[in-house]
Order: C-alpha cells, then structure tokens, then sequence
C-alpha cells in the first residue's frame, strides 16, 4: 500500500495543497514559539551576562545559603587580592558600581565608576582605542555614552558623589559599551581600584568576584569554596558564569517566561484549528476516491490496507508539511533577528538560539497532529460509507447517543464556566475567571451543532429574498450539519479571540488611563535632581518649552525637605514642593490641588488634623489622591519653612493639549529632554504614563492580533475544503440545476452565499463571544484599580467581520470555479 499511497500523493498533488498549507502554518507557528524562547534566553545571555562571557567562575553572596541571616558578607578588594593570590586562578576581578555625577564643560550626565586592574582583563571591559586606566585621576569611558557627551581620548571632565567633592579626570581609553539593561543607561567609567575606592567613598560593595583559571573548574571551585570557609563566609556562592547568567536571566523575567506561555496557547489554538481543517481536507480526499477505493476492495484490498494506504499518505504529508513549517519558522526568526540588528544597531547581541528539542517538538507534534486527524476518515474509507458520513462527527441531536452526551457535558460547561466567570468578574479575581473562561468555552463549542447550523439557515433565509441561488445557498449550508458546524467553529476560535482581546485591551487602555489621570495631576514633570539650576535658566526654559507644538502650559517649582510634626510624638521628615499657584493652575489637571498661602496639599498620606506643623509654620491641611513627589505649597508658605537650601533642587511642571496621541507624547518628551537637558527616561507624568501604557498596549494588541490571524487563515482553508467536500457531494445536483437553466454565474453565486453564510454567521457570533469574554476578563483583571471604564472597538470589530466575510468569499472562488467547469452532461453521469 506504501507504492499506492506514493502513486496517489504523486497524482494528486494538488489535493493536499490545503493539508500542506495547514500543517505548516501550524508547525511554523509552534516552531516560532519555541525560537522566541531559546533566542530570548540567547539575547538575555548575550546582555545580561556581558560581564562573564570570558569568565570561568563567579563568586557571590547568596541569601538562599544563609536562610534567616540578617545580613550578607560584604566583598572587599582585599577579598579580591586573596582569591587572586589562589594558586589556579590566573586572573580574577570584581564587579561594583559606584554611581556619581559626570560633568563635562556643557552638560552633567549619571556615571556608574567599575574597579580596573590592568593585569586582570580590565574587569570585563573591551578597549576600543586608548590605554586602560592607571593613575588616581585617569579613567575609561564607554563609547555610546562618549559620543552622547561629545568627549573622547584627552578631554577632562569632572566626576564627584556624595561621598568626595568634584575631581576631575583624564580620558585615557573608550571601551565597548555594554548590553547589560541593568547598567547600560548610565556611563559606564573603569578607573583604578585604588582610584575607585576613593571614588565610592566606602559606599559601594562589590557584588560579584569573577574568576578565571588554568585547571578544571571543578578544581578550581573546590579552591575557592575552601577560601571562603576558611574566611567564614558562609554564604559565598561559587558557580559556574553559564549557572550565573541563568540565574540573572531568572530574576530578570521572574523565573518564568510569560511571553512563550502566550505563545504557546496562541500556538495550540492554531494547532486545533489545523486539525480541524486536516479532517476536513482528508474527508475531500477520500470522497473524491469513493470510485477508485471500492475498485482497490473489488481487487482484494482488505479494509486495514485501505486505511493503512490512507495513514501512510497523511504521515509522508505531515512529514512535508511539518519540515517545511519549521524552515519556514526558522527563516522567519533569521530574518526577524537580521532586521532588528539593522533598526536597531545597539541590539546588536539579540541572536537566533535553534535547540535540537525546539526543531524535533514542531515535526513531531505536526506529524502527530496530520495521523491523529486522518484517522477519523481512514476508519470511515476502510468501511467504505456513503458520501453524507464521511464528516468530522454528527450534530449534536436529541436523536442520537454522542449528540445527547455533547448537549449533557456542553450545558455542565457552560454553566459551570459563566458562574466561574462571572464571580471572577465580579470579585475582580483573575484566575477564577481565567478557569471560567476555560470551562464555558469548550463547552460553547460543544453545543454549536445546536445553534450554528439554525443561525446559518435562519440568516440565509433572512438575505435570500427571493433569490433562487440565495434560497439554495441558505438549504446547502445546513444540509451537513456536523461538517458546516465543524468549519464554523474553527473560525469562530479565531474571531472570538481576536474580539476578546481587541475588546479587553480597549477597556484596559481606557481605564488605566482614567486612573492614570485621576493620580497624577500634572501632564509632564521634569526635577533637575543632578545639578542647580537658576531662576533665569529656568525661565529661559519655560519659554523654549512654551513655543513648542502641544504643550499649554508650564510652570516651575522648587523642592525641599522640612521637619513634619502631625500631631503626634512621632517627627518625620518630608517632602514639599513650592509653586506659583498662578502658573501652577494653568497646567494642574485637578483645581482642587492649587494651594493657597498658608496652607499645604498633602498628597503624601492623609493627616487627622486639619492642621500640621512644618518646618516651624503650622499649616492648613488639604488632602488629595494625586500623585507627586512632594506636598505641595505656595512659593509665599515655602520661603517661610525652615528648609536647608543646599538640599533643594528645582524642576518644570508641564500641560499637554489633549489632542496629542502616544507617538506626539515621545516626540515632545524628546523635545523637552533637549531643552531642559535631562534624559527621557527621567521625564515622567500622567501623560507620559498614558503614552507608555497605551504604546505597550497597542504593541500587545498588535501582536496577538497577528498571533491569531494564522488560526483565522487556516480557519478560512477549512471553509474551502468544506465547499469542495458539497460540491462533491452535490454534483448530480448542481448538474441538474445547470440543465434545468441555472447559470455558472448563478452557479457560482450559490456557493459563493454558502461560504458568506458560513463565514459570516461563525464571525458574528465569535464577535458576540469575543465582545462578552473581553469586558468579563477586563473587569477581573482591573477591578483593582477602581472605577472601570468599558470601551468596544465597534469599527475595528466591524473590520473583523468584514474581512471575514470577504476572506470566506475568496475561499469559494476555488471551489466555484471547479463546479461551473464540469458540463452538465458529466454531472449527471456521475454515479
């Protein structure tokens, strides 16, 4: 039977180009989720642990060794010179930022200063040009952050902290800029230990002593575990630099990687839908074989063969069709990766990781899937039944055994999962509506035979009008309940979710931004922490920020901290912020935090008293839910408190026009940057938070929506593969309809209803489900926060059904065109 299978592949190509089509789409997809964790880890690998790719060992402190201890070993340099001093380790230095202020002649930047041992591999950093620093007053500086600052080899700047006044220092050497997160947005200098220990003041720790060697590492871990006992550093971690990175790349995700969890699920959804669409295709196949199996039975075939020759064409198919889709996965992701390194060159350590189990899953599981899922048809050819059971399964009937088990277990579903659901939605519990979400589901699935078909047929005949074509159209369509349902319900997976989430992310957006809005009471706030700023700088910039595009308004404030007594035995010292409440009210958002004199916004806590004492004023409280760094008051109350002035520093309050949108929202934010010269990572406010949460909402959006559209592309093959399987069945039919004067337009028209009909009535009601399962997952997950504002995309929903339907047409032209062609002459002969 393997030469009959081979011979029938060979012949008849062109009737697995939909199961080809299918199961690569789905491979690829399970292939791509798999990519996008291995290359994750890869890329984190690649940043993260920047700092030990030359390593051979790190030594750390641990708390998990020292459960219970109230503090961890503090690492010195002289911890570094005696591991240095072991006789297997050939180099060792150790990791420590100490983070101050760089001043060049026209701006002042934030510098993290890293101990460099010239002998000992520059602790982890790469020269690019220049020499490694040596004396007490000569550093390096990395090379993206060089070419920010406008300074290179031979120019002085001036590095102080709060630990040492302002010194300056030679540039001596750029090194390559790291593409650890963690550390990259600061400048990163190296200096002499001896240098950077006066530099960090006795502030800084080192975290971590990295350690190469000239024998194994297990020799050379064994070496410096009895190191650090002898030194009764108990809690000293010695690990191999692959097991640290790990470890980093845990804390940085949380020890669990959400985004290939999504992926996953999106990835078993299109694999569902695929399945669904190969037993479709295969009960195409086999009805189109009717004649030529009953002729292989007539010549001896036994009815294993036959169902054999049918599992041995599905498994040489899924073979193709799953190595093709990890290719295709594959390619994708190279190419993915290409691109970023292009558009984005300072990611230039993002890598493709391939893992042997990443490629092997994907075949496996598409080869699986293509057997399993012709198994249903191969059983049904091996008892060679009539064309009308050759279907996924029956419609769910009163009639029958397996329908009344479906409606049974589907109505336990249903109602088990939306009571689920709606007491998740209702105590904001996340994971119960999450669980109800899963139970009611499958259970709507369960029971679509009961409604699907009936809403088919009842909306075809709504349309028809009195349309012969539309008539039939509407009666072909439900003629195969189980079959219609079938093709139904895998597009409806598709449009439910791709609803939900256009519908939960809109209601998502809304609401954060509602309580986005409600905390903080200024658009954009920018604080000049790293240096002092005078009253004409300040009013120089005020006026540069007023002649920008977008903004309303801008006022300044100046803040401090002073002695707090609110009543009670206890003194605290907190934050209060001054302001003119003239400017101050053109862009405030809320009137209500506008201070008068003598009086003071509290804004951080809620005092009992109407009154409290600040630095030696007692002032009228007004409490507020707003958001800022201090409490507030006027300039008047502020020169009255008694406030160290050493320790204040000033900052720009910003409006927004309500018009900008996210992309306007970064452009003013550079825009500012550049004339108030703090970096746009320090420049927050409600609507820079509206902007960032909306910006990765929309990404979400996007991505998912993408995500999905390859369970609604193999969805819409379904819809054509059911078509041909009609058309099929109905070519006596169809003949006899063209004899009795329909036309091949007309022909064609009929089957273009049904496929509308099926499309259209599976996305509505996936609209309807979607709409329903996004504001219930919404509201579970957001309750939290307050007051829920509840959004529908009416246009974008509206999209989705139209390109529904119009995709459902586009599957019928195949099949359409096939039935006009065959004459009614040969359609009648048809047995």
């Amino acid at each position: 039977m393997l030469h009959v299978a081979l011979s029938n592949i060979k012949t008849y190509a062109r009737r697995y180009i939909a199961v080809i089509l299918a199961v690569a789409i789905g491979t690829a997809f399970l292939a791509a989720t798999l990519s996008v964790n291995s290359s994750t880890q890869a890329t984190l690998k690649n940043s993260l642990g920047d700092a030990y790719k030359n390593a051979d060992l790190v030594a750390y402190p641990d708390w998990d060794l020292v459960p219970g201890a109230e503090e961890l070993t503090e690492l010195g340099l002289k911890d570094i010179a005696d591991v240095r001093n072991l006789p297997e380790v050939s180099t060792a230095y150790g990791l420590a930022y100490a983070d101050g202020l760089l001043r060049t002649a026209d701006n002042s930047y934030g510098v993290s200063a890293q101990p460099v041992d010239p002998d000992q591999g520059l602790g982890g950093m790469e020269l690019i040009e220049g020499r490694a620093p040596q004396g007490s007053n000569e550093i390096i500086i990395d090379a993206s952050h060089a070419k920010e600052m406008g300074v290179s080899i031979g120019d002085v700047v001036a590095l102080e902290n709060g630990a040492i006044s302002p010194a300056n220092y030679n540039i001596v050497g750029i090194q390559r800029s790291t593409t650890n997160p963690r550390t990259s947005a600061y400048a990163l200098a190296g200096m002499s230990e001896k240098a950077w220990q006066h530099f960090s003041g006795g502030q800084a720790l080192i975290t971590e002593i990295v350690v190469n060697g000239d024998g194994s590492d297990e020799s050379l871990k064994a070496e410096l575990e009895k190191l650090f006992a002898g030194k009764k550093m108990a809690d000293m971690a010695v690990v191999t630099a692959d097991e640290k990175v790990l470890n980093e790349v845990a804390q940085f995700t949380g020890g669990t990687d959400q985004l290939s969890v999504i992926l996953l699920v999106f990835a078993l959804i299109a694999l569902v839908v695929t399945g669904l669409v190969v037993v479709n295709t295969f009960a195409v196949v086999i009805a189109q074989r009717t004649r030529e199996l009953a002729l292989l039975r007539i010549l001896g075939a036994k009815r294993k063969q036959i169902r054999s020759s049918v599992l041995i064409e599905a498994l040489l198919i899924g073979i193709l069709a799953s190595i093709l889709g990890v290719l295709l996965a594959v390619a994708l992701m190279a190419g993915l990766i290409q691109l970023l390194h292009v558009m984005v060159p300072e990611m230039s350590y993002a890598a493709l990781a391939l893992t042997p189990q990443g490629l092997a899953i994907p075949i496996l599981v598409g080869v699986l899937m293509t057997v399993v899922a012709a198994s249903l048809p191969a059983r049904r050819a091996m008892k060679l039944a009539p064309l009308a059971a050759l279907r996924p399964f029956d419609a769910a009937s009163v009639k029958n055994r397996a329908g009344k088990a479906r409606i049974i277990f589907g109505s336990l579903f249903v109602v088990a999962g939306a009571s689920l659901l709606a007491y998740g939605a209702i105590q904001g519990d996340l994971v119960v509506a999450f669980l109800g979400g899963l139970v009611s589901f499958p259970g709507i699935l369960m029971l679509a035979s009961l409604f699907v078909p009936s809403s088919v047929s009842g909306i075809g005949k709504a349309v028809a009008g009195k349309s012969t074509a539309g008539k039939l159209a509407a009666l072909n369509a439900v003629r195969n309940p189980g079959r219609t349902t079938a093709t139904a319900t895998a597009l409806l997976i598709g449009v439910t979710l791709v609803s939900m989430i256009m519908v939960g992310g809109q209601t998502a957006k809304a609401s954060l931004n509602n309580a986005v809005a409600a905390e903080f009471p200024v658009d954009m706030m920018v604080s000049f922490y790293d240096r002092q700023v005078s009253g004409a700088e300040t009013k120089s910039m005020l006026e540069q920020i007023n002649g920008v595009d977008g903004i309303t308004a801008s006022s300044s404030f100046t803040s401090g901290y002073a002695d707090v007594d609110m009543g009670t035995d206890e003194m605290f010292n907190a934050e209060v912020m001054s302001v003119d409440p003239t400017s101050f009210a053109d862009v405030a958002l809320d009137p209500n935090i506008v201070p008068a004199d003598g009086e003071i916004v509290y804004v951080l806590g809620s005092p009992e008293n109407p009154t409290v004492e600040v630095g030696g004023q007692t002032l009228a409280v007004k409490n507020s839910e707003a958001m800022l760094s201090g409490n507030i008051v006027t300039e008047q109350t502020f020169s009255k408190l008694e406030i160290d002035e050493a320790n204040q520093y000033s900052g720009i309050l910003i409006k927004v026009d309500s018009d900008v949108n996210a992309a306007g929202v970064n452009e003013l934010v550079t825009k500012v940057s550049a004339i108030t010269g703090v970096e746009s990572s320090m420049i927050n406010g409600g609507v820079v938070m509206k902007s960032m949460f909306s910006q990765i909402i929309d990404v979400l959006l996007m991505i998912v929506s993408a995500l999905l559209a390859v369970a609604v592309l193999i969805a819409l093959i379904g819809v054509a593969n059911t078509l041909s399987l009609s058309i099929l069945e109905r070519t006596r039919e169809n003949s006899l309809l063209r004899a009795l004067g329909l036309k091949k337009k007309q022909l064609r028209g009929m089957l273009a209803t049904e496929a509308v009909l099926i499309g259209g009535v599976a996305a509505l009601l996936g609209l309807v489900l979607g709409v329903a399962y996004g504001l219930l997952g919404a509201r579970s997950a957001l309750a939290s926060m307050g007051t829920m504002t509840y959004e529908i995309p009416w246009w974008q929903l509206a999209l989705v059904l139209l390109i529904s339907i119009v995709a459902a047409l586009l599957a019928s032209v195949t099949p359409g065109r096939r039935a006009a062609k065959l004459s009614p002459v040969e359609g009648l002969a048809v047995e």
